[in-house]
């Protein structure tokens, strides 16, 4: 019985810290949200593993790097 309580201790308080952490992210750019789920917490493992390359190539994928350099060059 402890370990179900704790269990959800551990989702709420997950749920709640995506709710605040992100919130302000999700009203400004829904698109964008679940690049920043996705990214943040992939680039942080990747990161402290020393997946160096992988971090940035999420970066870029992250923060649309890829995708603003070819609208620019098309304007």
């Amino acid at each position: 019985m402890t370990k179900i309580i704790f269990l959800f201790f551990i989702i709420t308080v997950i749920g709640v810290y995506f709710y605040f952490g992100f919130y302000q992210d999700y009203k400004r750019n829904p698109k964008e949200y679940i690049r920043t789920i996705i990214g943040m917490p992939l680039g942080i493992f990747a990161n402290t593993v020393g997946w160096k390359n992988l971090d940035a190539k999420l970066k870029k994928w992250a923060n649309l790097e890829e995708e603003q350099k070819t609208n620019s060059k098309s304007i």
